[in-house]
């Protein structure tokens, strides 16, 4: 075999990988089992970053995180409650971070509708959306929260479903 068709072989091969894998991320599934979450009825009075285990997080991001989970209120608004998680910054510069938040359930249709696009099997409803600093998903969870997952700078759909069913899973 000459080196031109050796490499159209090796070309072909690595077209036909692409194509079995269906050329799309798949998310790791953290192993971290998450306990049980009661929503209180002001959700600012819940630490998500003592719910959500930081190994979850850094399962999705595929990154250590650099530092201890940070608690913050989504958006500053009072009633919500929510972690932030940091992994550095990746070769480029740019910054490797995920959240977690809980806001009020009204907070689910307050949202740009113009960039919605709806994911099914996740809550009441679901929707990806170009938030102020990351791709995120909102999703609602009957009249009771609505929870809102951003991974950063790279966007990834995927890891978004992973850790929103995560935690949604864990809610009562």
């Amino acid at each position: 075999m000459t080196l031109s068709a050796s490499r159209m072989v090796v070309f072909a091969s690595m077209l036909f990988l692409v194509a079995a894998c269906g050329g799309s991320r798949t998310a790791p599934q953290p192993s971290a089992a998450m306990t049980p979450i009661t929503l209180p009825p002001d959700l600012s009075t819940l630490d998500l970053c003592q719910a959500v285990p930081p190994a979850a997080i850094e399962t999705v991001l595929g990154h250590t995180l650099s530092g201890a989970p940070q608690r913050f209120a989504y958006g500053g608004a009072s009633g919500s409650t929510g972690c932030q998680y940091d992994a550095g910054k990746d070769a480029r510069g740019n910054a490797r971070f995920a959240y977690v938040a809980l806001t009020p359930a009204a907070a689910f249709d307050q949202q740009p509708l113009s960039k919605n696009v709806g994911v099914a099997g996740i809550g009441d409803a679901a929707y990806f959306n170009n938030g102020p600093d990351a791709r995120q998903l909102w999703v609602r969870l009957g009249d009771k929260a609505a929870l809102v997952v951003a991974i950063g700078d790279e966007v990834d759909e995927q890891g978004l479903k992973t850790i929103a069913m995560l935690v949604a899973s864990a809610l009562r």
